[in-house]
């Protein structure tokens, strides 16, 4: 079974063949995946970018990354 994001990302991207290509692996290395590989992440993120898609590093890996900058903002209370 493809984890979750995955299908997520290959969504964005225009399906698992796109992703697939983009990565030069296999279809059966995305279902062997527990987590997106962190040497993956920013070529994913890049293409995904290119595509006007909106998942990012942070989505992807926050275990690595941490959460995304505009989560984190704070705002003023005036």
């Amino acid at each position: 079974m493809v984890i979750p994001i995955v299908d997520e990302i290959a969504c964005e991207l225009g399906g698992r063949p796109e992703l697939v290509r983009l990565l030069g692996c296999t279809r059966s290395n995305l279902f062997k995946w527990r987590r997106v590989p962190a040497g993956h992440v920013l070529k994913i993120e890049a293409a995904i970018k290119e595509k006007g898609g909106t998942i990012d590093r942070y989505y992807m890996r926050p275990d690595i990354f941490g959460e995304s900058p505009e989560a984190t903002e704070q705002q003023s209370v005036a």
